[in-house]
């Protein structure tokens, strides 16, 4: 069987169209029926009914099963691949969100005196949310991951390296700066600079704003936290960051927490997929790191 033919089926039953599937794949129109005739004479059936008249199509009962198999199937295989791939790789393709690395580098002696491990890894960079999106599709074989909550997840070994709370964070003089905690609800109306999409600060700004019906609205988002934070000493807004994101450098900046009721922590863990053997070499970075 031509596992050619299977993506082919699985194309046609969701794009209807013998044309867009040959398209979608680069090849003739008569490639696909061809390829849909070999697998009819592959199960000793037919997968398809024609409707001359109105130029469409429908699955059989049997091409029906086919599918739900084929659903199954083909992740599987796609995953296979890529597991191959990553275990004859000479690195390790691992992803570190900037504010996590940026971290490690700051206040973990474990990353610098094991440094030479680097030369086994092939760095991703990413906001978190990106990077675990690429780790459920077998693009990485581990990452820092930032997360509201701890990741559950039977496909992920997932260590926790530690918990970080988030904060308010003003710009020098700003009429709050002398609160011991601020409510969102003090600043509904502020101008929020925010990081964008792919970190899980907005997701925290959305789960807060949802509770008062999104009445604050982000002003700007951004992935570049140097930006941000050259906006805030601008005293162009205010920003929600975690803890780890606030330098030495960054004493113009000032970090109020959360009121108790409100409050809110970035977990920071090491996700690995679970079928996963990294080299020798960056299975001891971790270790370091972790203990």
């Amino acid at each position: 069987m031509n596992l050619k033919d299977l993506y082919y089926f699985y194309d046609l039953s969701n794009l209807q169209s013998f044309t867009e599937v040959a398209r979608k794949n680069g090849v003739s129109q008569p490639s696909i029926s061809y390829a849909i005739k070999r697998l009819e004479k592959e199960f000793h059936c037919q997968l398809l009914v024609h409707d001359p008249s109105h130029r469409t199509f429908k699955l059989t009962p049997q091409g029906d099963i086919l599918l739900r198999h084929v659903k199954k199937a083909l992740p599987e295989i796609q995953g296979a691949q890529k597991e191959i791939l990553r275990s004859i790789s000479p690195y390790d393709t691992i992803g570190f969100p900037p504010l996590i690395i940026d971290y490690l580098v700051r206040k973990e002696p474990a990353f610098i005196e094991n440094v030479s491990a680097l030369r086994n890894i092939h760095p991703i960079q990413e906001g978190s949310i990106e990077l675990l999106n690429l780790l459920s599709k077998g693009e990485l074989d581990a990452s820092f991951i930032g997360s509201l909550e701890p990741i559950i997840d039977k496909r992920f070994s997932v260590k926790t390296l530690m918990t970080s709370d988030l904060y308010y964070i003003l710009p020098s003089g700003h009429s709050l700066a002398d609160k011991e905690a601020i409510a969102f609800s003090d600043v509904l109306n502020e101008n929020f600079i925010i990081l964008d999409e792919h970190f899980v600060h907005l997701k925290a700004f959305q789960h807060l704003n949802s509770q008062y019906h999104h009445a604050a609205t982000p002003f700007f988002q951004t992935d570049d936290i140097n930006l941000l934070k050259q906006l805030l000493r601008k005293k162009i807004g205010i920003s929600l960051l975690s803890e780890i994101a606030i330098t030495k450098e960054d004493k113009d900046l000032i970090s109020i927490p959360m009121v108790k009721e409100e409050r809110m922590s970035l977990y920071v863990s090491l996700v690995t997929l679970k079928e996963t053997n990294l080299h020798p070499e960056v299975e001891n970075f971790f270790q370091e790191l972790l203990n």
